[in-house]
């Protein structure tokens, strides 16, 4: 009986999870494509008759085939009036055959997920069935995506080794993960992992490189079992 109510509990969740995103805000990325060069707007609409005040990241992720990761993004603060639709950004990228790009929209109310919207070229190319996870409920795929909002070098540093780690193990969470920085007591900082708005490691950021390599592999550790556990759960839930 307990598993059956943790079972309809979770479906519950993911169903709410899913309608509230792109409902009242909708992020949307448009393209124009000029021989190899691609000019990509990021836009916002608000849908409701309520003044919304709001702040986006807008990334673009691209993946050499030596398995190199760049990444150039974007983030600032924006309001909408109601049923007001404004463009965010724009950004013009070159296309190379052999490079994977994902260009990633987020729109946040608080630290709330509202509206995102995802890109992909030469994509397909580089994905093998058997890696394929289950898209999310919305229809948008966000598969091993880590965004940053750091302030300090501390955090910038430990960004850097949190994502080369995630990247060489590969881990291609189905989930956004997160890596972020708020002020603390005096001049120090709280460096937070989180994967969409679950915490899943926390510590005081220090000009310490020894130490921040070592907060990475801790908390990449974390984010590993999170999505291993996350795995499980979704084949037991397919398995009932």
């Amino acid at each position: 009986m307990k598993y059956r109510l943790f079972i309809l509990l979770f479906l519950i969740f993911q169903f709410s999870n899913a309608q509230f995103t792109n409902t009242e805000v909708v992020a949307k990325i448009k393209t124009e494509r000029i021989d190899d060069i691609v000019s990509i707007t990021a836009e916002a609409t608000n849908t409701t008759e309520v003044y919304k005040s709001l702040k986006y990241t807008f990334s673009v992720f691209r993946t050499d085939p030596s398995k190199n990761v760049s990444k150039n993004n974007q983030e600032g603060r924006f309001t909408l009036e109601a049923n007001e639709q404004k463009i965010l950004s724009t950004t013009s990228i070159g296309i190379d055959e052999s490079d994977k790009i994902v260009v990633l929209l987020l729109i946040y109310e608080e630290e709330t997920i509202v509206g995102k919207d995802r890109l992909a070229f030469n994509e397909e190319s580089e994905k093998d069935t058997s890696e394929v996870e289950e898209s999310s409920n919305d229809g948008i795929e966000l598969k091993g995506i880590v965004i940053e909002e750091t302030k300090t070098k501390p955090g910038k540093d430990f960004y850097e080794f949190f994502y080369n780690s995630y990247t060489l193990n590969r881990i291609n969470g189905s989930k956004i993960v997160g890596v972020y920085e708020k002020l603390s007591f005096g001049r120090s900082t709280i460096i937070q992992v989180k994967i969409e708005d679950k915490l899943i490691h926390e510590f005081l950021g220090k000009p310490d490189i020894e130490y921040l390599e070592r907060m990475s592999k801790l908390a990449i550790r974390r984010v590993y079992k999170y999505f291993k556990d996350l795995k499980n759960q979704k084949n037991d839930i397919f398995q009932y």
